[in-house]
């Protein structure tokens, strides 16, 4: 950060130019470089990525039954989305979302759907970091009985950006019985391509966990439970 001193020809600037920003804050006029993200997909998103692409595809390849059983469901039943609220969505949306639960879970694509069922959402969690694991804890035993518990999570954000909203990736699946603790942080580390030790010794950022419930015999998801943690 560099800060600025205008004189008689330019008295303000903002916006950015090239990699720095111009802006002002409590020191005055300053100029600073834009954060930057590499964009270096690890595996896991790439395959994500390429299943959607892939199911888009899919969907005008279906026949007119096929096609006519997801409009029907999408007729007959609101969606509950993942932040708890209930949408109307099409049935080809129907068909996206479903068969991306499906993929989740390591199964084919659905050409139809089953029986419409809701899926109760995940127990409250907390989280913990520490030099070498990555915590996700629950107050007393989880247990995922017929269903799969899929876990996403944030990239490390500043501290002043926190968006409760913000976008996640899904890490991995999990299937347990009655436990009250699990390290998932060779999961986010490969994921995001980070080494633990060194990244919590030197960040300062907070990330948000979520989790998922998909009932494994129709396809069908709960919403999220969401956890965040402050490191550093």
């Amino acid at each position: 950060m560099a800060r600025v001193t205008y004189g008689a020809l330019i008295t303000n600037i903002a916006g950015s130019i090239g990699g720095s920003t111009f802006q002002n804050n409590a020191s005055g006029a300053i100029v600073r470089s834009k954060p930057f993200t590499p964009v270096n997909p690890s595996a896991s998103q790439s395959a994500r990525q390429l299943i959607l692409t892939q199911l888009v595809a899919l969907w005008p390849t279906l026949t007119n039954a096929q096609k006519t059983a997801w409009n029907n469901m999408a007729a007959a039943h609101l969606k509950i989305n993942d932040w708890g609220s209930s949408v109307r969505v099409s049935g080809y949306q129907w068909f996206i979302a479903y068969n991306l639960n499906a993929y989740t879970q390591g199964d084919a694509p659905w050409l139809i759907p089953e029986a419409y069922s809701l899926v109760p959402p995940p127990n409250a969690f907390t989280l913990s970091a520490v030099a070498d694991h990555f915590y996700i804890n629950w107050p007393s035993p989880e247990t995922m009985p017929g269903t799969w518990a899929a876990v996403f999570a944030t990239q490390p954000m500043r501290q002043s950006s926190i968006k409760l909203r913000k976008s996640t990736f899904f890490i991995k699946l999990y299937h347990a019985s009655a436990i009250t603790q699990l390290d998932i942080v060779n999961d986010y580390c490969n994921y995001f391509n980070l080494v633990w030790n060194s990244f919590i010794a030197s960040t300062n950022c907070s990330i948000i966990i979520r989790q998922k419930y998909y009932n494994e015999d129709t396809g069908f998801a709960s919403p999220f439970t969401s956890a965040l943690i402050q490191i550093g």
